[in-house]
């Protein structure tokens, strides 16, 4: 089975970066990659709510294996529910953080966000589709910790490296990861995923 990934960049990012880059260069005909453009623009809760409503259109149009999210993108991808999701460094609570990297933000957003950031029902069936991979020298954050408490530690990785990750972490912790992911739905179709939550927003 060819993989199909949608990947999710972060803040400040594109749907070109060096993850996509590397990811696309060691898997080469083996997998297709999705890697589309999402607003950078995060100063309203509006923009962040349109940003996911547009993620879960892409997850519902191209059926992927496996949803990769960075930083930011991680995120995104927590509303995915329905398709396995890896999550690099995610930044599980942008309240905390887009006060500094969107100073325009108004307190009512910021509270806003913090709504949504809690407005996950996680049962077993969410803990099974999500891994996190952390790289143990962040220099930018870490919810490594809450990702334990949320999702378990079965379900959380970490790696070597600062909040972006390298080609070579890229082969030897993310691609494992993949393959994993692959394994335990190698029986199933796109087509047997069930885009959770797709209207909304």
């Amino acid at each position: 089975m060819s993989l199909k990934i949608l990947y999710i960049h972060g803040f400040g990012s594109t749907g070109n970066s060096q993850t996509v880059q590397g990811l696309q260069k060691i898997l080469g005909n083996d997998a297709t990659i999705l890697a589309p453009q999402f607003s950078n623009d995060l100063s309203t809760v509006a923009q962040i709510e349109q940003n996911i409503a547009e993620a879960k259109k892409y997850m519902y149009e191209f059926r992927p294996n496996v949803v990769i999210g960075s930083s930011f993108g991680g995120f995104i991808a927590t509303f995915l529910n329905g398709y396995p999701r890896i999550l690099i460094n995610p930044c599980l609570r942008p309240s905390e953080r887009l006060h500094n990297l969107s100073p325009n933000m108004s307190k009512e957003d910021i509270e806003r966000l913090k709504v949504l950031e809690t407005s996950h029902e996680i049962d077993g069936e969410i803990r099974f589709e999500m891994y996190g991979l952390f790289g143990l020298q962040d220099e930018l954050f870490s919810y490594l910790n809450l990702f334990k408490k949320l999702y378990g530690e079965s379900q959380t990785y970490t790696m070597p490296c600062g909040h972006r990750i390298d080609a070579e972490n890229i082969e030897k912790h993310l691609l494992p990861i993949i393959w994993d992911v692959k394994k335990n739905t190698e029986s199933m179709t796109p087509d047997s995923f069930s885009p959770i939550g797709f209207i909304g927003f």
